[in-house]
């Protein structure tokens, strides 16, 4: 039997590297669990679209892969990074799977239009992946079986962990959020003057790089990488650099290269997966007072993937 797996790509029709980072770890996972599956795809941010419309009503199952595509808000009424238009639901009800998806923030209740679409759409044959508590506590009040598995860029760790230095490399490359600014920012780039001798930034949006010249304007001393990610691949390749930032998967990135990470924690995403999963991080207030003593201090990354639910939700894969 031959199955065809849909994919609602987040990284399509997108300004966020990010979403590339995510689909690429979910990519290669549904390439290893469907070796002999037709896949095809569709952008997640745009909606489906004619063809792909008649792609989801061919298709056995539609895959959600990753980011903060879940909000308990009625999504339909604000431009939202999953698009699903009135003509979408009907080919797409009972078909969405969920993998490694997020919330968009936390939440008391969820809006009645909203519980009304997810519950068309949302498989009730499936077991579903969230990457939070919140997203699980959302797909849980619509009456749907979930698991917190973490995001799908940890996945691969808890079978073979990083492999990631305990003390700080002479180098860094720091991640910026334009659209969450905050002081921290400027006293951030500050210490990393101070604590190495080579500083880098990488734009995960270009628009980080107008906010990293607002609050550092003579940029002196700072190499700007490109920004898309086979140059941020390049650079964390080529020589130990550690990798700091309020990009929380910029930051996750350097995992696989083997490079000492820390994220700075400046919303709901990196503050749950860091406590769920050991993965580091540190709050943007106390940036100021705490970021060059965990910069000197040598420490061992302990990350706690949560492999039994990983392996539970793929194993309902199986042929």
């Amino acid at each position: 039997m031959v199955r065809h797996i849909h994919i609602l790509d987040t990284s399509v029709a997108t300004d966020n590297v990010g979403d590339e980072i995510i689909a690429d770890a979910a990519r290669r996972i549904v390439a290893r669990l469907f070796p002999d599956a037709l896949l095809t795809t569709s952008a997640s941010h745009d909606g489906l679209g004619p063809f792909g419309r008649d792609l989801v009503a061919e298709a056995d199952m539609a895959l959600l892969i990753g980011t903060n595509a879940l909000t308990p808000s009625d999504q339909r009424r604000f431009h939202f990074i999953w698009t699903v238009t009135s003509r979408d639901i009907a080919v797409l009800r009972n078909k969405v799977v969920l993998f490694g998806v997020g919330a968009n923030r936390d939440f008391d209740k969820i809006n009645w239009r909203q519980k009304r679409l997810l519950e068309a759409v949302l498989s009730d044959r499936h077991t579903h992946a969230v990457r939070d508590e919140p997203g699980r506590k959302l797909v849980e009040m619509i009456g749907r079986k979930v698991l917190n598995t973490s995001c799908p860029t940890l996945w691969d760790y808890g079978i073979t962990p990083p492999q990631v230095p305990e003390t700080k490399a002479d180098r860094v490359v720091f991640t910026l959020t334009k659209h969450k600014p905050d002081p921290a920012d400027a006293e951030m780039i500050r210490i990393l003057h101070d604590r190495y001798s080579a500083v880098a930034f990488w734009p995960q949006q270009l628009r980080d790089l107008d906010y990293l010249r607002e609050i550092a304007p003579s940029m002196a001393g700072i190499e700007i990488l490109a920004p898309n990610l086979a140059a941020y691949d390049r650079f964390l390749a080529t020589a130990p650099v550690d990798v700091i930032g309020t990009r929380l998967h910029g930051t996750i990135r350097g995992l696989r290269h083997g490079r000492r990470s820390l994220a700075i924690t400046i919303d709901n995403r990196a503050r749950d997966i860091g406590a769920e999963t050991g993965l580091p991080v540190l709050d943007r207030a106390r940036v100021p007072q705490d970021l060059a003593r965990l910069i000197d201090t040598p420490r061992a990354l302990a990350l706690a993937v949560p492999k039994d639910r990983i392996a539970a939700f793929q194993a309902q894969f199986a042929l």
